[in-house]
């Protein structure tokens, strides 16, 4: 498998995406499709369950391993080696048409790297729609490129959008990141004008880095009426010490958030990742999540499989056991029944709880 450096800037990925876009468009079919007139039907005929009873029907799919950021949390370095993509869109779009038809896929999110840096991620997207049409379809992503995409993805298919906003203060979102968060802001105010939800916005807290920035997100995000999660930093991959060392225990965040706000918790549903809080102080209102995966564990409602854009498929963040399904692909033919097997076999083998024993790197693994 060939290997690449990457150390691209936001304006650098956007003159190779233009550059890029036309040739690799024709490998994905471009369809339109209306959900409207579709009437719900179930496709799952049989559910992935794991070993310990748990249904995984939610796949986080990676399409690039690029990103124009270096967030401290994720590559703390300057450079880092990202892979050559192995899959082809039509091969990606072939797999989620299976497990939605036959495996009970019900939720798809696109991740990275960045997804907006894969040069044809909108003909992508208009063929997950047209191969799945009532699959909810996410994206996550760090609005750099938003404002001028915003309208076609909305257009393509995507119905959610998280987006990461790790500080508001230009400089502090600038050491972190490495980008301009003046970039992201638009690229959250494009979304809002292309009618997409209110995206949920995406805060890895870190110790002496942001931490003292987690009233003013949470006021800047309640007072656009948009929902924003505070997330513990992963030890996991490059930055597991860093992370480490600047770790903010979900406990801490909640107390620095309730010092300031009424916090009424809403009811947890089955899944979810967030523990969710309601905020009406008179002046101020809206939802705040706190995500912790390494204090207060979700795993025994864990429903979600990694695919990695070189068609690795972890069954769990926090373990590096993984299976190759690249070789699922014989001359270009799909073999539905290997699919089956190898991901029995992996979602079966899936621990009831994560051991932090991952070393691939968030970058890779797609959040």
């Amino acid at each position: 498998m060939t290997c690449l450096e990457h150390d691209i800037g936001a304006g650098d990925a956007t003159i190779a995406i233009g550059n890029t876009a036309e040739r690799m468009a024709s490998d994905v079919p471009r369809f339109h499709t209306s959900r409207s007139s579709l009437s719900l039907t179930v496709h799952a005929n049989r559910p992935l369950i794991d070993g310990h009873g748990r249904t995984i029907d939610h796949l986080r799919l990676s399409v690039t391993s690029a990103c124009n950021l270096r967030c401290l949390y994720c590559r703390p370095t300057i450079r880092t080696s990202a892979c050559r993509a192995d899959l082809s869109d039509a091969q990606r779009v072939e797999l989620v048409k299976h497990l939605y038809d036959h495996r009970g896929l019900r939720q798809l999110r696109l991740t990275g790297g960045e997804p907006l840096m894969h040069p044809a991620i909108i003909p992508l997207i208009e063929s997950l729609r047209h191969a799945a049409p009532l699959l909810p379809l996410a994206m996550t992503t760090n609005a750099l490129f938003l404002a001028s995409m915003a309208v076609r993805l909305r257009e393509a298919g995507i119905d959610r959008l998280n987006i990461s906003l790790d500080a508001i203060d230009p400089s502090r979102y600038r050491a972190l990141t490495g980008g301009r968060v003046e970039d992201a802001i638009r690229g959250i105010d494009a979304a809002l004008a292309a009618g997409f939800p209110s995206p949920k916005l995406n805060t890895v807290v870190l110790d002496g880095i942001n931490d003292d920035q987690i009233i003013e997100l949470a006021r800047w995000a309640m007072e656009r009426a948009l929902e924003i999660r505070f997330l513990e930093a992963m030890p996991i991959g490059p930055a597991a010490e860093f992370n480490r060392k600047h770790f903010v225990p979900a406990r801490r965040m909640k107390a620095i958030l309730a010092s300031h706000f009424r916090l009424a918790p809403l009811e947890h549903c089955d899944g979810e990742t967030a523990m969710r809080y309601v905020v009406n102080d008179g002046s101020v209102r809206g939802t705040i999540g706190i995500i912790a995966p390494i204090s207060e564990s979700f795993c025994g409602q864990c429903r979600r499989m990694r695919l990695t854009a070189d068609g690795k498929l972890f069954p769990c963040l926090l373990d590096s056991r993984h299976i190759d399904l690249k070789d699922c692909w014989q001359e270009g033919i799909f073999d539905s029944d290997a699919v089956d097997r190898l991901i029995e076999q992996a979602i079966f083998g899936k621990n009831a709880h994560g051991s932090l024993h991952q070393q691939t790197g968030m970058i890779t693994l797609g959040g």
